[in-house]
């Protein structure tokens, strides 16, 4: 199953350990936003006119057409905003019919999460819940 994950760059570093998770449990991380060596996007494009970010973003909602689960972060303020982009584009997909699953993990942060097709109170919630789902198939 493919997933992008989407959060606060500020958590980064923990959301890069989740992600690890997400791999070893059998999940193609599609995200990389959160990688060290995908940095150059926090330059702001300082010397590159807006370029490299714009490719970066382009990649980002590409892997979240590709997707077949968002996963989005709520736990440390959004301080770009972008994750309330690819969530918003994940429900996007979902209402213009091409389904794929949404999950929250995390405190509620705006009205846009109702719409979400799942929500968990930590990553081990979701771990948890995935794996009884998987033994039990």
């Amino acid at each position: 199953m493919k997933v992008y994950v989407a959060g606060s760059f500020s958590g980064r570093y923990r959301i890069q350990r989740e992600a690890a998770r997400l791999t070893e449990a059998g999940y193609i991380v599609l995200s990389r936003w959160f990688d060290d060596d995908y940095f150059v996007e926090k330059e702001w494009d300082k010397n590159f006119a807006g370029v490299v970010a714009q490719t970066m973003a382009e990649v980002d909602m590409y892997a979240i057409i590709n997707a077949d689960t968002v996963i989005v972060d709520t736990f440390e303020p959004s301080s770009t905003g972008g994750r309330y982009v690819e969530l918003g584009a994940a429900v996007m997909r979902n209402l213009v019919g091409k389904p794929l699953q949404v999950v929250v993990i995390g405190p509620a942060t705006n009205i846009f999460e109702t719409l979400v097709t799942s929500r968990y109170v930590s990553w081990n919630a979701f771990f948890t819940f995935n794996n009884l789902r998987r033994d039990s198939k």
